[in-house]
């Protein structure tokens, strides 16, 4: 009975093992620094939506050892007429938040499920902060993209493409 609980154990022991160096394989054939192609939203009767607009700017960063950071925004937000954000008008300051979100963390990858999990650490839109954003997605070449079931805005859903970037040097 003891042999067949240690090698239950050991079995048990040596897949928790391979677990995180799988994770950390697909995490590494993610990392990279990609541009936001498309933020479309679709909402409840299923119209679609770019978010931030045409040709929105955007950067994801996702490291080998799993941190993540990403910034979209559209790409033509009003500049403040005082020159100074502490003293934008609520319109101002309205187009940035609605033209706008960030947020950083970690990331972690399940193969299986082919999804990508944001733990994210922090956002520009509180709501998602110390919350994990799991999400489907697809890798075809540089191409990354994924389902974020429920939409910052808070309806519908949205799909993401985002562009490998080629290093810059």
């Amino acid at each position: 009975m003891q042999r067949r609980t240690l090698l239950a154990l050991a079995i048990a022991a040596s897949s928790l093992a391979v677990a995180p160096h799988s994770l950390a394989q697909s995490a590494k054939a993610l990392a990279g620094t990609y541009s936001g192609v498309s933020f479309s939203m679709t909402d409840g009767a299923g119209k679609k939506t770019q978010i931030f607009g045409e040709n929105p700017r955007a950067m994801m960063v996702l490291t080998p050892d799993g941190r993540y950071s990403i910034i979209v925004m559209r790409a033509s937000l009003p500049k403040f007429a005082s020159n100074a954000r502490p003293k934008g008008t609520p319109e101002e300051n309205k187009a940035v938040v609605d033209g706008s979100i960030a947020h950083f963390g970690r990331y972690t990858i399940d193969d299986k499920d082919s999804t990508i999990t944001f733990h994210v650490e922090s956002s520009t839109f509180p709501n998602w902060d110390r919350e994990a954003q799991k999400r489907p997605f697809t890798l075809k070449g540089d191409e990354l993209s994924y389902k974020v079931p429920t939409a910052s805005t808070g309806t519908g859903s949205a799909e993401v493409i985002w562009k490998r970037m080629k290093p810059a040097l």
